[in-house]
């Protein structure tokens, strides 16, 4: 008796029901939606046809990612001429890229004065989805010094840098950003409660300058101050740190006034420099 021939499938095999795709993997349904946002974007402007056309997607799948995209504001339709434009939401992460990108170019050179005028590390962070995230440090000679590693996520509430920058939110940003957070107690002087981290944020947006008075190591105070964008919108903080032994109550003004100097000459050079290309 002949045993049936077995037929070799073609393409890829058919992942089973308890398998994951293989790592690096695109996910279908979102890179074609960000296909989509490009040719939006490359076109400055484009009908469904031509979107279609230019992505290879078919015109109903396209329409589908399209309306997905509008409804979260990377896109909106503009009726009258029949095109598909690029979205506020779309323009608001490109501008974060922006900021971020100007402020790794303009920063270190003002950083590197203030570590040298005060002879302490000095920081900069920035507020990325709900995290403070540590982008440039300027480090200390000292022996005795702060060291943050660029890239490190911290805690708002018990660093100079993530008061400074809550300090200057406004208030339905600070809302939405404080909800969903745990005062962490991370030495005997953090602040876990709420109402006290606001009232500590309004005194420091009336002087300007913000501190981290022992509350996220024992031994090491930290003084920051906000930097703004051409928008006055507030999008980092930068800071200098040191033990409390060269950062005592008398010398805090003096180094206050360095420090909200540098934030001033990073904000200034932020607003008056050009779009990375």
């Amino acid at each position: 008796m002949n045993e049936p021939k077995t037929v070799a499938r073609r393409g890829r095999p058919r992942l089973k029901a308890n398998e994951e795709k293989p790592a690096g993997s695109p996910v279908g349904a979102l890179d074609r939606g960000i296909r989509v946002l490009i040719a939006v974007a490359d076109a400055r402007g484009a009908t469904l046809v031509d979107i279609a056309r230019t992505t290879g997607i078919p015109t109903a799948t396209a329409h589908r990612l399209l309306t997905t995209l509008h409804q979260r504001g990377m896109v909106v339709n503009d009726a009258e001429h029949g095109k598909w434009r690029v979205g506020p939401q779309a323009y608001r992460i490109g501008n974060t890229f922006e900021e971020t990108s100007n402020l790794l170019e303009v920063a270190p050179a003002a950083m590197r004065k203030l570590s040298k005028e005060t002879g302490e590390t000095v920081n900069l962070a920035i507020e990325e989805g709900g995290q403070l995230l540590y982008l440039i440090q300027v480090e200390s000679e000292n022996p005795i010094r702060a060291s943050i590693k660029n890239g490190t996520a911290a805690y708002f509430h018990t660093s100079g840098v993530g008061k400074a920058i809550m300090a200057h939110m406004d208030e339905a940003a600070l809302e939405k950003l404080l909800a969903p957070l745990t005062l962490v107690q991370q030495t005997p002087n953090s602040i876990t409660d709420k109402q006290r981290l606001k009232d500590e944020l309004q005194i420091s947006r009336q002087r300007g300058w913000a501190i981290d008075d022992e509350e996220r190591f024992p031994g090491l105070r930290c003084i920051a101050a906000p930097v703004f964008d051409s928008l006055e919108n507030v999008v980092a903080g930068v800071s200098v740190s040191g033990p409390i032994t060269r950062f005592p109550d008398n010398k805090l003004e003096t180094l206050a006034a360095s420090v909200v100097e540098t934030a001033a000459s990073i904000s200034e050079k932020l607003r008056s420099s050009p779009p990375q290309s």
